[in-house]
């Protein structure tokens, strides 16, 4: 019986967050990239995380599960970011006004969403796959193995491999864009 094919918008390995927990430990990687985005130094970055953190984490009752996480979280940070730099009395690393670090934070938001939609249509076109093709790209990709090395290892020659690398990046490339 054939099985329904989840959709790109569908997460293949993770379920759905269903608690504040979980998506607020979800958004760590996207919100650390925002703050060091806004123009906070490499140094602080982790310091304005976590006071983020702690007011997400002491105002989770305003935060209304089945809506935007992100984009709320993404007000916090903004906020932090801009309090963090009264307090040091600092500008961002680039001098940005409120206007642009507003402008910034609405397009890393979109583009990092964007990102993780093409991230799960290459999971998609990934998992189907042979797995022989699945494993030449984990041990290339990955784990940094060089075709070179894969075709030793494997007893194949190298333009045999490289070969089949190209036809299999042309697989997934064909198949995300049928998605």
């Amino acid at each position: 019986m054939n099985q329904p094919q989840p959709t790109p918008e569908d997460s293949s390995t993770d379920s759905a967050p269903e608690t504040f927990d979980q998506l607020l430990a979800q958004e760590q990687e996207f919100l650390r990239l925002l703050i060091r985005t806004i123009g906070v130094s490499p140094s602080d970055a982790n310091d304005v995380l976590q006071e983020a953190n702690i007011y997400l984490i002491n105002n989770a009752t305003q935060f209304e599960l089945g809506t935007n996480f992100r984009a709320w979280a993404s007000k916090v940070v903004r906020y932090r970011c801009l309090q963090y730099f009264r307090d040091q009395k600092r500008r961002p690393m680039i001098n940005l006004s409120e206007q642009a670090i507003d402008l910034i934070t609405e397009e890393v938001c979109e583009q990092y969403e964007e990102t993780e939609r093409q991230l799960r249509k290459l999971n998609l076109c990934i998992d189907k796959l042979p797995a022989d093709h699945a494993d030449m790209l984990k041990a290339n990709y990955h784990d940094g193995m060089t075709l070179k090395d894969y075709a030793k290892i494997h007893k194949k020659s190298h333009m045999a491999v490289r070969k089949t690398m190209s036809r299999v990046r042309h697989a997934l490339k064909d198949c995300i864009e049928k998605l």
